[in-house]
């Protein structure tokens, strides 16, 4: 009983903190970059930097310079104090048409106090979730490419008296991304198909599967290059349940950036975002931040990410 008491205890505050339904290892879905967070987390059809690495893998044959970037963030504060995510990414051409990248990605859940079924404290333990994904693309043609990622991650939930809530995984997504969509030469679209795997188990023995999403999305030049639009739409798989994502970026110079969008997620959650971008020649800072009602946990989340080329 004391297994069941600590798992379930995980169990409500993973649900809680992600707001979503039946899969497992949420942490996969959580969308990094403060750039694709200020426009409401749609990047599938702009993927153009080396955060494609995790939006859409195919827009990666768009690079022409070797690039690195990394994201922090204290995540979900309004439910928590002591949750945090990182993600750390590097990508480059090969030429030819292809190129490659990776990303790691770390979520840190704080610590959290256990207790048998008759509440008899256990002490404090700490969980955490990462993942270590391997990407490549390649061009079909002049306006088409297609992508594909390789993840492994591992999944920490408790180590208390001599019982560890551990699990490991692997997962693949497949992508694709036009350029010059229906002849225009403004629009790009892509497409992706994430967490394809087999499901996760713990100690429990009952499998979860894994967030598997098939993702749609379209970005739109505007107002002479200035502007940029994008709307993405995606579809939990395992929940039968759709979300959408809609962004705009202003260029208000050659290195200052505004940008605005909503996100309506797979479920229930609802929330806008702002954004702002300062780019100084090789190197790119970036803000973000959630604006929310006060019962989201997402609410007054700041993000936080630099991006470089070499």
């Amino acid at each position: 009983m004391k297994k069941i008491n600590i798992l379930l205890a995980i169990s409500i505050f993973t649900n809680l903190a992600f707001s979503q339904g039946t899969a497992g290892s949420l942490f996969l879905g959580i969308n990094p970059g403060a750039k694709s967070s200020g426009m409401g987390e749609a990047n599938i059809a702009i993927a153009n930097d080396s955060y494609a690495t995790y939006y859409n893998p195919a827009g990666l044959v768009s690079l022409s310079q070797k690039e690195f970037s990394f994201m922090h963030t204290s995540y979900l504060p309004n439910l928590v104090d002591d949750m945090s995510y990182d993600f750390l990414a590097f990508a480059m051409p090969l030429g030819e048409g292809q190129a490659i990248g990776g990303h790691f990605t770390y979520l840190n859940l704080g610590d959290q106090n256990a207790t048998d079924i008759n509440n008899v404290d256990l002490g404090t333990f700490s969980s955490y979730m990462y993942a270590l994904n391997m990407s490549y693309a390649k061009a079909i043609n002049d306006n088409s490419s297609w992508g594909i990622n390789g993840k492994y991650f591992f999944q920490e939930l408790a180590v208390v008296d001599n019982y560890d809530a551990s699990s490991s995984n692997v997962a693949i997504d497949v992508s694709y991304f036009k350029h010059n969509a229906l002849n225009n030469p403004n629009l790009k679209l892509g497409i992706i198909l994430a967490n394809i795997g087999p499901g996760v188990t713990f100690e429990d023995g009952e499998e979860d599967p894994l967030p598997t999403r098939l993702g749609l999305g379209s970005s739109l030049l505007l107002m002479d290059g200035k502007g940029l639009a994008a709307l993405d739409i995606n579809y939990d798989i395992n929940d039968s349940v759709m979300g959408t994502n809609i962004g705009f970026q202003y260029e208000v110079s050659d290195d200052i950036f505004l940008r605005a969008g909503m996100v309506n997620d797979a479920g229930d959650v609802s929330y806008s975002t702002l954004g702002f971008g300062l780019k100084r020649d090789s190197i790119g800072f970036d803000l973000s931040y959630v604006m929310a009602d006060d019962f989201d946990p997402h609410a007054e989340m700041l993000k936080f990410s630099i991006i470089g080329s070499f």
